[in-house]
């Protein structure tokens, strides 16, 4: 009797696992992707629909577009060509006294921490005179206005490291006459912009507060003058500074976070089915000429086991043709 009982508790067991090993199994994954009507090359703007054979549980695409590409979808840094930094600099009423305050400035050593003592201890170069600030030479003792405008630096000594960009504000006290005369320091306005090449297309940055990532540190200022106050400002479009009543000075850096342009996302597919219905086209609009490798990832998965299959498409896209219109006269 003992020995039945075991054979029964031994045939029970392998019958259990024979069934949790069943309930672990995922399907077989039998899929293909064409193109409807069979043309691989298309105009720009015009819808490219892919056809589907199998039903994965999940479907994900990677166009091949900027951002969208499956072979780059582990990397992190990426090969920059032409970076270059351009920007607009204003001085508003300018007095002769300080009229020259002014440096636009870069550092690959500052340590991001904006203190004095680090802002202190980082190597800040013009670029052998490459920045520029705008210049007064008038001798006029009244308020004088100056601007550079379109300053385009070529900067890829720094496309593969990270480095900071600085405005410093910088101007000496004010006299007792200009005090009595009610006479402030400039307003300055910094309008940055930082271009390059990546992956063949062309990538610019140019909000100070989003891209750049401005921050302030006010070395000397009359925050308190009720009236003429030093204000700081940095927002999508500029950095601004208003040294305004500088009674012992005004001394500001306006200083980027650490900027690295080979540092890239990893590009992102798009889900495009997830344990839904059955999925049988899908269509997508390229809207620039070029070439453009499709990826499809079918997966079939679940908590213990997953089967993929990955199918990819080149599709050649093309300018679209200029439409004519006769007259007849």
């Amino acid at each position: 009797m003992k020995s039945k009982t075991l054979v029964y508790g031994t045939m029970l067991l392998a019958a259990t696992a024979f069934a949790s090993c069943d309930n672990n199994s995922i399907e077989e994954l039998n899929f293909d992707v064409s193109i409807e009507n069979g043309t691989t090359t298309v105009k720009a703007g015009e819808p490219v629909t892919f056809l589907f054979s199998g039903d994965p549980d999940y479907l994900i695409f990677y166009s091949g577009e900027f951002g969208k590409k499956y072979a780059n979808r582990n990397r992190y840094q990426a090969e920059v060509q032409d970076l270059k930094l351009g920007y607009n600099l204003t001085l508003q009423y300018a007095r002769k006294n300080y009229r020259n305050g002014l440096r636009v400035l870069v550092s690959e050593d500052f340590n991001g921490s904006y203190d004095e003592e680090s802002i202190n201890a980082a190597t800040w170069t013009d670029l052998d005179g490459q920045l520029k600030v705008p210049v007064i030479t008038s001798t006029d003792e009244g308020y004088q206005n100056g601007s550079v405008n379109d300053v385009l630096v070529d900067i890829s000594a720094y496309k593969d490291k990270p480095f900071y960009l600085a405005l410093e504000y910088n101007m000496a006290p004010l006299t007792s006459e200009e005090i009595a005369n009610s006479w402030r320091h400039p307003d300055v306005t910094f309008s940055p912009k930082l271009s390059y090449t990546l992956d063949g297309k062309t990538v610019e940055k140019t909000s100070p507060k989003n891209d750049f990532g401005f921050g302030f540190l006010v070395i000397e200022g009359n925050k308190t003058d009720p009236k003429y106050p030093l204000t700081t400002n940095c927002d999508d479009s500029n950095v601004k500074i208003q040294g305004r009543n500088g009674i012992n000075g005004t001394h500001v850096w306006a200083v980027s976070s650490a900027i690295n342009a080979s540092k890239v996302s990893a590009d992102e597919g798009e889900s495009i089915k997830s344990l839904s219905a059955a999925l049988t086209s899908y269509t997508h609009t390229y809207t620039e000429p070029g070439e453009y490798t499709a990826t499809f990832i079918a997966r079939n998965a679940n908590a213990w086991n997953m089967a993929e299959a990955i199918r990819e498409i080149t599709i050649t896209v093309v300018e679209e043709e200029a439409t004519t219109t006769e007259t007849n006269n």
